[in-house]
């Protein structure tokens, strides 16, 4: 069977775009464009079609009850789920194609810090909530950027009550490249997750290169993928530790263009992988790549 193509980054495209994208360690970053112009996010998912995706995301990443705190006028996070399911289902009518639609279980907090993780009571209502949202209405449920083992196997079980196509995806961002932002290793956490019985494991928001490393572990899993960033790991000189994950990945990297993230691709897909897609400044002309490299197989 040919592997799955994801859709590309969202807020590249919206970036490329010229839209207002603050930065997502202090605002709604995307969630900015999901509540003031939709009809751009709805363009994305169309283009990302129309490029070959097979599945396309809903875009409420950021919208997060701790996270729309930063904004007291924002909607609430289940409207914007609902918000964001709506942009994907009118993408795919409108393109009259089979794509399938994968509901996001977003981090409840900043991105790459598990020390800020809610305690389960209010991890497992906010999931609950979006499951609910996305039950019977999308055809996977993927838990994405996942920097701890609590809070990925939280989410990953609570999406089982409403999917039975349920996707958990890691990230093991940080200056450990085999270790997730709360510093667990990447194999113990695929290891933990392989009793949930869900339907694929995957890695995203990581250097393409580093993706490549964790396919010995990914592996151990009965279905794999994955999504990386547009970028290669390159050490950089330090003045002094950096102890946060994001700055250490960006300070400590290359970009690579579409064509070399292709050959990255054609490698994952080669070692077994079931899905493939593109995170962090990968564009609608990565997705075109990708879908060449999948329909020659």
């Amino acid at each position: 069977m040919k592997p799955l193509i994801l859709d590309s980054a969202l807020g590249t495209e919206l970036e490329n775009r010229g839209e207002y994208l603050p930065s997502f360690k202090t605002s709604i970053w995307s969630a900015y464009s999901l509540i003031h112009n939709p009809e751009v996010i709805t363009q994305i998912h169309i283009e990302n079609i129309e490029a070959g995706a097979d599945i396309i995301t809903t875009s409420n990443y950021q919208a997060t009850p701790e996270l729309l705190k930063r904004e007291p006028t924002a909607p609430s996070y289940d409207y914007l789920a609902k918000r964001s399911l709506e942009l994907c289902q009118e993408a795919v009518i409108k393109c009259n194609t089979k794509t399938k639609i994968a509901g996001c279980f977003p981090p409840i907090h900043v991105t790459f810090r598990p020390d800020l993780t809610s305690k389960e009571k209010t991890l497992r209502k906010f999931y609950k909530t979006l499951g609910s949202i996305y039950e019977n209405n999308v055809d996977i449920i993927i838990c994405e950027t996942m920097a701890s083992i609590y809070e990925g196997t939280i989410a990953a079980n609570t999406a089982k009550d409403f999917s039975k196509n349920v996707w958990l995806s890691w990230t093991t961002r940080g200056n450990k490249l085999n270790r997730l932002p709360s510093t667990e290793l990447l194999h113990d956490a695929i290891l933990k997750s392989i009793d949930l019985d869900i339907e694929c494991q995957l890695v995203n928001c990581v250097h393409a290169d580093t993706a490549t490393l964790a396919i010995s572990r990914l592996k151990k899993e009965k279905s794999f993928g994955i999504y990386a960033n547009s970028s290669i790991y390159k050490k950089n000189k330090l003045e002094g530790f950096i102890s946060d994950s994001d700055e250490w990945h960006y300070h400590n990297h290359k970009h690579i263009d579409h064509i070399e993230y292709g050959d990255y691709v054609t490698k994952w897909i080669q070692e077994g992988a079931a899905v493939v897609g593109g995170c962090c400044r990968t564009s609608i002309e990565h997705i075109k790549v990708i879908r060449k490299i999948v329909d020659k197989i």
